[in-house]
């Protein structure tokens, strides 16, 4: 029997559509923007009309569903927080380890953390049993594998072992751990908004943008955060700590420190 893929291609012309209309906009072609915006209006009624129900479930039910609707914008706001809590119940019926697939793991860990379940998207990030990304870690691994258990515990391997698809997780270390998120093309402005979780207590990434290096470190213990910021020369990052307002930052190397600590552990 063949999957019906309607679901996700719908979801995913939906997708294209609205990004098609974001750049039609951005390049100032006023009339191609109208056109894909229609479209992808057009197509998100659709797949609510078929795939979504009155009280925020989907069709199919699983967390792949979840986590591309939320994503993608097709769940209207007065849903997000019952698919959302659907998707959690989804993850914790699998005993705290995800099922999403190819198309759907990039999304799981960022739209539980921007739905108000970043403990869940941590629990996740750090479970250490199949399927899991630690237990590619645990097994040797220096790639990413096609499978979870692409290395089984014998250290037999199976299947490919040089896979992008769940090294996806690496944006969710960039822009959520470390922070550190574009808000203009090119860098030109950036955002820098970490959102520690689970023991963690620092984090380091850089990104060598067009004009220059970003580099975010941030470290915590019982009696403070500390975030280092270096912001390259003709850019401009909006910095969000824990627990304090947001400051805007100009060029140079920035330091600040709050007495938030462990409190957001």
């Amino acid at each position: 029997m063949v999957a019906d893929h309607g679901p996700v291609a719908t979801a995913y012309l939906h997708r294209s559509a609205h990004q098609l209309a974001d750049a039609a906009r951005v390049l100032g072609r006023t009339a191609d923007a109208e056109r894909y915006a229609e479209l992808a209006a057009a197509v998100a009624d659709a797949w609510r009309t078929e795939f979504l129900t009155a009280d925020g479930t989907t069709t199919p039910d699983t967390q792949a569903t979840y986590a591309r609707a939320l994503t993608f914008g097709l769940v209207p706001q007065h849903l997000r927080t019952a698919a959302a809590a659907r998707l959690v119940e989804l993850v914790r019926a699998a005993d705290t380890h995800l099922s999403t697939g190819f198309l759907a793991t990039p999304f799981l860990l960022p739209v539980l953390a921007d739905t108000g379940h970043l403990d869940v998207a941590y629990e996740l990030l750090f479970a250490d049993t199949e399927p899991s990304w630690l237990v590619m870690v645990d097994r040797g691994a220096t790639t990413v594998w096609e499978e979870w258990g692409g290395v089984d515990a014998n250290g037999v391997p199976h299947a490919s072992l040089n896979h992008y698809s769940k090294g996806a997780v690496i944006s969710f270390l960039h822009r959520y751990v470390a922070g550190l998120q574009l808000v203009e093309p090119g860098y030109r402005r950036f955002r820098v908004a970490p959102r520690p979780g689970a023991n963690l207590t620092w984090a380091h990434a850089c990104h060598e943008s067009p004009h220059g290096l970003i580099d975010v470190r941030w470290e915590r213990d019982d009696r403070q955060f500390r975030l280092e910021v270096s912001v390259p020369p003709g850019t401009t990052a909006e910095v969000h700590v824990p627990g304090t307002e947001a400051v805007q930052l100009a060029a140079g190397d920035h330091m600040i420190t709050t007495g938030q600590g462990n409190q957001g552990k």
